[in-house]
């Protein structure tokens, strides 16, 4: 049985690799990746975790630790990147660390000891099992419609992708980063992926968009799994619930009672945002990690022995560059943690408490006034604004204008709207959150439970409490919910479950879903009855199945069985609604070209660092009444500065869309002297115009010939460096 486990885990990696070179990723470049991660984070963070842990773990816990604590690692190889005038490649910065580390007799016995026993042959067949579904659905929703390789006709991918290019691009070349889309604008956010990138990025041959398009999201999902499963096994003492963990991240999707909708109107946490917000996905890692070390903290029992608190701490600092809303959702969960130990009189406990409310508010705190600027990035209190724009959209004939020209007035909806909005937007959300019920009746006044509870109250309230013109509220709650999936797989734990109760409740909701889906059709209805009926109907039964029979394994596994019919159309894409990620490379634009790709590739290897770009291209289409100031394409290929490009997530730009009357994308440029100074270099071009660009430090010129651009006159007045079919780059 045991020769089992090698193999189990021999076939994901294969499924990864088949993934990847089946949808275009060429094997030169996974094998450059290889070396860039497996010698740079994963074997230094091996060393560094095993060092820092006292007890010995099992191998798989080894690795899951390793993958957050080789984030560590890589941040000081990115440091030295920059400051140093040879830049060292990961594959020298993490063996050189991990060298340091055996240099020492006691850290040397630490990090050479022999595994523990733990996990056994059918818990990491389920794990593996777990993440082939993950391999599975990163394929049929995401890799297959991101491909390295333009076309011949372009390609149009999604533009959040594109800007984490141009910010990789920054990191490359500066400790603190500016606004890379233009040139000397404050950047205000955070940028730890991209620090960590922009390393494993350097001196590896691994081209940055391969890397952020597909490697980083596929690697970085697989590690967020198994921390979570190793997490949750911890917390609740229970390799069974490392497993079920595992499950909740990657095979239950949302509860949907329909073919219609792959989301019921309700965003999927996990599916949609691993790989369309990168930010996120990197933050659930060491957010994962901070939990799981505050709760051995606090506790200090036996299974904690083995989660590496000595790096708590820089934990923490890690987490709070990786995502603005990680340490906030984590506060939430601790406060309560403290209120309850109050209300218990657990004064023993008390300063161990208070020290970590201490440690996450002050790093919190001090992120906000330095990488975060102090400023809010367009976030203003709200209350219920994510509800009112579902509400919009789903019902537009039962609510009314706000009678405010600004484009974020709320609009007036009545009651009715608003509950059937907030019945579609949470209650598919709910089901893999449903292990918090035994968990609350168990153990109420646990405060290592209200870790994980509290962080999802805190993310949920906070998405409902805020508003933010980009809907960057939601992230909240998607910082929060990998937490609170793991309390939930704690809570499914202490059920008495067997085999068949399993088997007999995910047929019992899968059975359900899949009658009330044929009932309802496959067009999406035009009344609000017809929206809530198909769920209302998957809840009414769930509940006659609760009081009817009363074996809560068999309800639990009914309630989470509801899910399967959103994963089974999320792997086979067959619903009727496109899902995602498919949806946001459908956009529109001008489509990426293999010239634009080409020429930035040219500039990376031979512009100077500090060199700017001026482009005749600033809007994502060619509209002379609307701007949608989103393209970054050029300056994110090029790893350079632009001076004026794609200013849509610019601090200022997001700031006064509260008092604009457009999207926040469409706003016009805050300097328009200066944006016409960088156009009329291309379509009117003189000594003079050249000139003020030179002066903010231009000394390229790139022209995509799809837009305005007078080739003749810039050829007169500067030399030019490279001519593609529908680029052109000169030289000033």
């Amino acid at each position: 049985m045991r020769a089992r486990t090698p193999v189990a885990w021999g076939v994901v990696l294969l499924a990864w690799l088949g993934a990847h070179l089946a949808t275009g990723t060429p094997w030169p470049e996974l094998a450059q990746w290889a070396l860039a991660v497996v010698p740079g984070v994963l074997l230094p963070g091996f060393a560094l975790v095993r060092a820092a842990r006292p007890a010995p773990a099992p191998l798989v816990e080894d690795v899951a630790w390793a993958a957050v604590a080789g984030c560590l690692v890589a941040m000081a190889g990115w440091a030295l990147d920059v400051v140093l005038p040879w830049a060292p490649p990961p594959w020298l910065v993490g063996p050189v660390c991990t060298a340091v580390l055996l240099a020492f007799g006691r850290t040397r016995r630490r990090v050479l000891a022999r595994p523990a026993p733990g996990w056994g042959t059918g818990a990491n067949l389920w794990l593996a099992g777990a993440l082939l579904v993950a391999v599975a659905w990163m394929t049929t929703d995401y890799l297959r419609y991101n491909p390295l390789d333009p076309g011949p006709g372009g390609h149009t991918y999604y533009y959040d992708t594109i800007f984490q290019v141009a910010v990789t691009g920054e990191m490359r070349h500066t400790l603190w980063p500016t606004y890379p889309l233009v040139h000397g604008e404050p950047y205000s956010y955070h940028w730890f992926l991209h620090a960590i990138t922009a390393h494993l990025t350097t001196g590896t041959g691994v081209d940055p968009f391969d890397a952020l398009l597909r490697l980083v999201p596929t690697t970085l999902f697989p590690a967020v799994v198994l921390l979570s499963a190793v997490v949750a096994r911890r917390v609740a003492d229970s390799v069974r619930a490392g497993v079920v963990c595992a499950g909740l991240l990657t095979v239950t999707g949302a509860t949907v009672a329909t073919v219609w909708s792959t989301d019921g109107q309700a965003p999927l946490m996990i599916q949609s945002y691993w790989a369309s917000s990168l930010t996120s996905e990197f933050g659930w890692l060491p957010t994962v990690a901070v939990a799981g070390c505050v709760v051995a903290v606090l506790r200090r029992s036996a299974a904690d022995s083995a989660v590496p608190v000595a790096l708590l701490v820089p934990l923490v600092l890690l987490a709070a560059g990786a995502k603005s809303a990680d340490l906030a959702v984590l506060l939430g969960g601790t406060v309560l943690a403290f209120c309850v130990l109050v209300v218990r009189r657990k004064w023993t406990a008390m300063p161990r408490v208070v020290g970590v409310n201490l440690l996450l508010g002050g790093v919190l705190l001090v992120a906000r006034l330095t990488m975060y600027g102090g400023g809010e990035y367009g976030l203003q209190v709200a209350p219920l604004g994510a509800l009112r724009q579902t509400a919009r959209q789903t019902f537009p004939g039962a609510v009314t204008p706000s009678g405010s020209d600004l484009f974020l007035a709320q609009p007036h909806v009545p009651l009715v709207p608003l509950l059937a909005a907030a019945v579609l937007y949470l209650l598919p959300l709910l089901p893999r959150l449903a292990g918090f019920v035994p968990l609350l009746r168990r153990r109420p006044l646990d405060p290592t439970m209200w870790i994980f509870l509290g962080s999802t109250i805190a993310g949920l309230g906070a998405m409902l409490v805020f508003r933010q013109p980009g809907n960057s509220n939601i992230y909240f709650l998607v910082a929060a919910y990998p937490v609170g999936l793991i309390g939930s797989a704690w809570g499914v734990n202490t059920l008495r479950w067997t085999p068949a109760r399993v088997a007999g409740g995910l047929a019992i909701g899968l059975g359900l879903t899949l009658v009330v889906a044929w009932l309802s059709g496959t067009h999406p209805p035009k009344s609000i009855t017809g929206w809530l009926l198909p769920l209302g109907v998957v809840a009414v039964a769930l509940v006659l199945l609760a009081g009817v029979w009363r074996r809560a394994a068999v309800v639990m596994f009914a309630v989470l069985g509801t899910g399967l019919l959103s994963t089974g159309l999320y792997l086979t894409q067959t619903s009727t609604q496109p899902s995602y990620n498919k949806a946001v490379t459908q956009a529109e634009g001008l489509p990426v070209t293999r010239d634009e790709l080409a020429a930035g590739r040219w500039l990376d290897q031979h512009a100077g660092a500090d060199d700017v770009l001026a482009v005749n291209r600033v809007c994502t289409q060619q509209s002379p009444d609307v701007c949608t100031a989103k393209l970054f394409d050029l300056g994110a290929f090029a790893q350079l500065e632009v001076d004026v490009g794609g200013w849509a997530y610019a601090v200022r730009n997001l700031d006064s869309a509260w008092h604009s009357t457009v999207w926040y994308a469409d706003q016009p440029f805050w300097d328009q002297q200066r944006l016409d100074e960088e156009l009329a270099a291309f379509r009117t071009p003189s000594p003079q115009t050249l000139a003020a660009l030179s002066a903010r430090g231009v000394r390229w010129l790139v022209a995509d010939t799809r837009a305005p651009v007078d080739v003749a006159g810039l050829d007169a007045l500067a030399p030019r460096a490279l001519t593609l079919p529908t680029v052109i780059v000169w030289r000033w």
